[in-house]
């Protein structure tokens, strides 16, 4: 476990969540024990991102309702919370994707752990550009 008083909140990215739901991918055991921490929170624009890939053919989801249930449970059983979009995400997010040649969705996660000073919990080293706005990724094998 991370301890409480070096990290307050963790921001489970994207990358992470689809490993856990994924028991074929080979990181499916290092985002599970990520998600043993205490504390976490979930962007609000994974579950969009999600369903755009699951819409654009790049990620394979044979029921998505069945999935949504799925999801709905393990986010509950992990007290893991769903934040809410805010404005101020997305002003944030436009000037990083900007500043920082970030994704559409990095620069968004990027946003939401900036602005509610949480620690990006993620495998995509694109995040480790962000260290100069505060922003800080941990990769989940170093949970």
């Amino acid at each position: 476990m991370v301890q409480a008083d070096i990290v307050k909140r963790l921001l489970i990215e994207t990358d992470v969540l689809l490993a856990v739901l994924n028991r074929s991918d080979p990181a499916n055991l290092l985002a599970r024990k990520a998600l043993e921490q205490d504390g976490l929170s979930l962007s609000p624009f994974s579950l969009l991102e999600v369903n755009l890939l699951a819409r654009a053919g790049k990620l394979e989801i044979k029921n998505f309702g069945g999935f949504a249930k799925d999801l709905t449970q393990l986010l509950s059983a992990k007290s893991i919370r769903t934040l809410n979009d805010r404005p101020e995400y997305h002003s944030e997010a436009r000037r990083l994707e900007s500043a920082f040649r970030l994704t559409f969705f990095d620069s968004l996660h990027g946003a939401v752990a900036k602005v509610q000073r949480e620690v990006i919990v993620s495998f995509d080293r694109a995040y480790d550009r962000l260290a100069r706005e505060g922003i800080k990724r941990l990769d989940p094998k170093d949970l």
